[in-house]
């Protein structure tokens, strides 16, 4: 099972959708029962149900190589066996690697200036090493132009990187569900990981709220869609687009 959105998005830089992306927007991929992976570049790529995006990545939801991805709601990996940690080599998985799509109700113009942040970020910071952190405080706290960024997202009128995350993840998930709706293949993804019997209690938990929160609010799709509507913003929404990879 794989997650449309991540960590831009957990890379919208993960992120970081730049990678929840958030996503928008990581998640922006998303998980099946019998198959999450987080990043906000195209906001991490919001990628279908099955793909969970990118939280971090905050570039498009599915592009974890863009700025995007980082903000990416995140791409939620594959839901993982309860004995991952026996597992070895590079595929073997652990519960803390699973990324956590985390979405809001929006408000018109917190929705607006998420997306001018995610433009900002293609921008300004699209050859800054992103995905070389966890997310986009350790690149805040750590890197040169850390501290820049911090000032430029906090201009837009949001209190953290994280805040602007989550803002533009929910963005992306509700975008990319109007282009491409998921919600009853995520409903039924929810379904069958709740019936699964091979998944630990706290991974269930986990993989079930990052698909809830794949699924827009009434609210969120409707302002969503009025941007898409807007003369002003109807290509910049364009670059949370998911793609598949």
């Amino acid at each position: 099972m794989r997650f449309r959105h991540s960590w831009v998005l957990s890379v919208a830089f993960g992120c970081m959708v730049l990678g929840a992306e958030a996503t928008s927007s990581q998640l922006m991929a998303q998980t099946k029962a019998t198959t999450p992976e987080a990043a906000v570049t195209k906001p991490a790529e919001a990628a279908k149900p099955a793909d969970v995006a990118k939280p971090a990545d905050i570039a498009k939801p599915a592009d974890a190589a863009k700025p995007a991805d980082v903000a990416k709601p995140a791409d939620a990996a594959k839901p993982v066996d309860p004995n991952a940690a026996d597992m070895e080599g590079e595929d073997a998985v652990s519960l803390g690697e699973i990324p956590d799509v985390v979405t809001e109700e929006l408000v018109p113009e917190r929705a607006r200036k998420a997306i001018d942040g995610f433009v900002l970020l293609q921008d300004k910071y699209q050859d800054s090493p992103l995905e070389d952190y966890t997310d986009l405080q350790e690149f805040v706290d750590k890197d040169p132009k850390g501290p820049e960024l911090d000032k430029d997202i906090k201009a837009l009128g949001f209190k953290s990187v994280l805040d602007w995350n989550i803002a533009v993840t929910s963005v992306s998930v509700a975008y990319n569900n109007i282009l491409d709706d998921q919600t009853a293949d995520l409903k039924q993804q929810i379904e069958d990981v709740k019936a699964s019997k091979d998944l630990a209690q706290d991974m269930k938990d986990r993989t079930i709220k990052s698909l809830q929160n794949s699924i827009p609010s009434e609210n969120n799709t409707k302002i969503v869609q009025a941007i898409i509507n807007d003369k002003d913003y109807k290509e910049k929404i364009k670059m949370l687009e998911s793609t598949e990879e």
